[in-house]
This record gives C-alpha cells, sequence and structure tokens, in this order.
C-alpha cells in the first residue's frame, strides 16, 4: 500500500484535499470516486528518492527535433487507428524511437497511464519534451474521443513550425556566413599583416592617406589594448545574454526587432503565420477560446505581440467578441482583422483562420527569397568595399614612398 496526496472537488464543486491509502494511482482515483469526489490529481507521497544517474542528467540536454516528435507523433496517430492499448504501443514506440531522450519520455509516459495517470497528465509531466500546446491538444482529444484527428493536426502543426524555422534558417545560412569570413579575414589580417608594414610606414617621411591612419589606428589599439578590447567585447556579449533572458530585456528586444527595415516584416509575417495556424488548430480541438489564446500567446515567438494576444484574451472574456480586440491591438493587419470578422460573423472562423496561415506562410516565403535577392548584391559590395580598403590602406603609401624616393633620386 501507498499514501497519495489527492485533490478533488465534491458535489458541490468545492476543492478537496487530503492523503488516502491505496495500491496504485488508479485504485486511489477510484476510491475517490467511490466517495463522491471528483477526482483533479493523486500524487504518491513518501516514496524513496531515485538514485542519482549521471546518464539520466546527461539526457536532459539531448536536443528532441521536431523531425523526432513528428515522427512520433505520426506512429502515436498509428497505434490509435489500429486499436492497439496505448501503454502496449509506447512501449513498441519506445523500442523503435533513435533519440534517447525521447524514448525515456515515452517509457515514463507508458508507466505513468499503467499506474492510472491520464495520457495527457503523462506527457505533461516531461518536462521539455511535450509544449503546452502539445498536451492541451491531447487533453482535448481524450475529453473528446476523437485523439487520431487531434494526432494529425498535431503532425500537422510541429510540420509547420519546422517548415517555417527552416525557411528563415536557410535565407540567413549565406549571409551570416559571408559576414562572420569577413570579420575573421579582417581581424587575421590586422594581427598578422598590418604590424609588419605598419614600423614601415611610421618612419616613411610621407603623409599616410586616411584608410591607412585608420588601419593603423585600428592596430595600434589591438596590440596595446587586446585583453582590454577583449574583456569588453566579453562583458557586452554576457551583459546582452543575460539581459535578452529577463522578462524585460526579451520583450525590448522584440519590440526593436519589428522596427528592423526588412528584417521587421518577415519577423511579424511569421508571428501571424503562427498565431493564425496554432489558433485554427487549438479553436478546431475544442479547447475553449480564452485558454486557446493563452497558449497561442507562448507560440507566436514575440513578446511584443504575446502580451498583445494576451489582452485580446481579456477583452474577449469581457464579451467583446474576437474582431474588435484584434482591431483595438493595433499590431495585426487589416488582412487579418477582416478575415476574422468575416468568419466571426459567418460561423466560419475555422476555415478563415485556416486562409490567413496559409497566405502568411506563402509571404514569409516570399518576403525570405525577396530579402535574400537584396542581401547578396549588398554582401557583394560589402565585400568589394573591404578588400579597396584594405587595398588603399597598404598600398597608397608604397605609391606615395616610390614617388619620393624618384624625387630624391
Amino acid at each position: 500500500m501507498a499514501t497519495f496526496a489527492y485533490k478533488a472537488r465534491d458535489d458541490r464543486g468545492l476543492m478537496v484535499q487530503g492523503n488516502i491509502e491505496a495500491a496504485t494511482q488508479r485504485d486511489a482515483m477510484m476510491q475517490l470516486d467511490s466517495m463522491g469526489y471528483i477526482p483533479v490529481s493523486t500524487k504518491e507521497i513518501g516514496s524513496p528518492d531515485k538514485a542519482f544517474s549521471i546518464d539520466d542528467y546527461l539526457l536532459k540536454f539531448q536536443r528532441i527535433k521536431h523531425d523526432d516528435l513528428i515522427f512520433f507523433t505520426r506512429q502515436f496517430q498509428t497505434v490509435i487507428r489500429s486499436g492497439i492499448p496505448i501503454v502496449t504501443g509506447f512501449r513498441a514506440l519506445e523500442e523503435q524511437t533513435t533519440n534517447q531522450r525521447l524514448a525515456k519520455a515515452i517509457k515514463n509516459v507508458a508507466q505513468e497511464i499503467d499506474k492510472g495517470s491520464s495520457l495527457s497528465d503523462a506527457l505533461g509531466r516531461q518536462k521539455g519534451v511535450f509544449t503546452e500546446i502539445y498536451v492541451s491538444m491531447v487533453r482535448s482529444g481524450e475529453t473528446s474521443g476523437n485523439l487520431e484527428e487531434i494526432l494529425e493536426r498535431l503532425s500537422t502543426l510541429l510540420e509547420f513550425q519546422m517548415r517555417t524555422k527552416e525557411t528563415i534558417k536557410s535565407a540567413m545560412r549565406y549571409p551570416t556566413l559571408v559576414v562572420s569570413t569577413l570579420i575573421i579575414a579582417f581581424f587575421i589580417l590586422i594581427k598578422t599583416v598590418v604590424p609588419k608594414f605598419a614600423p614601415m610606414f611610421k618612419s616613411a617621411n610621407v603623409e599616410l592617406p586616411l584608410p591607412t591612419q585608420i588601419l593603423l589606428f585600428i592596430n595600434e589599439v589591438l596590440q596595446k589594448h587586446a585583453l582590454l578590447m577583449g574583456g569588453i567585447v566579453l562583458a557586452m556579449c554576457a551583459a546582452f545574454f543575460f539581459y535578452q533572458r529577463t522578462k524585460k530585456g526579451k520583450y525590448t528586444l522584440d519590440v526593436l526587432k519589428l522596427k528592423i527595415p526588412l528584417i521587421g516584416v518577415i519577423i511579424l509575417k511569421t508571428c501571424m503565420s503562427r498565431f493564425a495556424f496554432t489558433l485554427e488548430n487549438l479553436v478546431s480541438s475544442g479547447i475553449p477560446i480564452i485558454r486557446t489564446l493563452e497558449i497561442v500567446s507562448r507560440t507566436v515567438g514575440n513578446e511584443f505581440i504575446a502580451e498583445k494576444v494576451l489582452e485580446i484574451a481579456a477583452n474577449i472574456e469581457k464579451g467583446k467578441g474576437i474582431s474588435k480586440p484584434l482591431k483595438d491591438a493595433k499590431i495585426f493587419p487589416p488582412l487579418v482583422i477582416h478575415l476574422i470578422a468575416t468568419g466571426e460573423e459567418t460561423g466560419s472562423l475555422e476555415e478563415m483562420l485556416k486562409e490567413i496561415a496559409r497566405h502568411y506562410d506563402r509571404e514569409v516565403t516570399y518576403t525570405v527569397n525577396r530579402l535574400s535577392a537584396y542581401i547578396e548584391p549588398i554582401l557583394t559590395v560589402g565585400l568589394a568595399g573591404m578588400v579597396l580598403f584594405l587595398a588603399l590602406a597598404i598600398f597608397m603609401p608604397w605609391w606615395d614612398m616610390m614617388k619620393t624616393m624618384r624625387g630624391g633620386g
């Protein structure tokens, strides 16, 4: 026998809590039900702590990719469709999963269900593995009895999120590589090439051109104050790292991101696409609109827009509908407001949200491709400008020195 701490509601809907003796969690819930209570949660107490395992600790840092989660969700859907018991299906999925962290989470879920936990509660206990959207949609599927359809929607949602991230990452890969290479090349030249010419240029009886003066100044600063400059750069990076992890810092940076030329448009369109797609899937899953918006606010990827979504949820709770709070937020484009208002009036909100998601999905791809087309010539001009600057800085003094020598000869 084990002792379980429980929370339950009585016949008047009031919350009660206490301890109960039972062999398993399932037995504890059945006892509460026979006592006339509606079980809310049960948790075993007084159980011995698990021994520390370095493997389990390191497993927490293993990344679960979108591919892993999509593949698991598709397999899970197959298990439900075939009528195989969930615990049996999960044990089979555990053996087929190559990601060790996900495999352990699947094993834990199977054990939790075997003890009497619900599927959604078991998934929710796997910290850092299954998102709030994932757990909420599964809970909705459990309640409504259409878990197979919910898992299909989840797979589509995960595939959409992966596609959006990959589109942006692929567009930024080339510019990041070029800029990084330019910076590294510049510092290598400053550190290795310029010191060999610097004494000669300084001792020459010629007026050094501006590019050479700038290059010598940078070289001198790096030679004399390399540690100080390195310390300042590290301190600034550390300050930025910790600042952007604070709530205020993340909010401020997300506001600034939306104001960056070209980039801000892409971020806004990506957020609108996520907002519409996630909202449509959660609404279709039968999750209440207020709860849906609370979840959506944590998935749009921008704290400023997330705050606006929460304001919309608060206004809807006051009975103001959806379209008017959207308009009052002053961040959503007219297209989004118009289509949602039309869907609200005609009873086709899900279809309108789906159309918004499709539209902005196409817009993100188009805008990213157009940005790439703009960035390539800018980078080419930047590369040419840097090469020209270095060439002038190094060779112009030589030309002046040669002229002086010829004139003196």
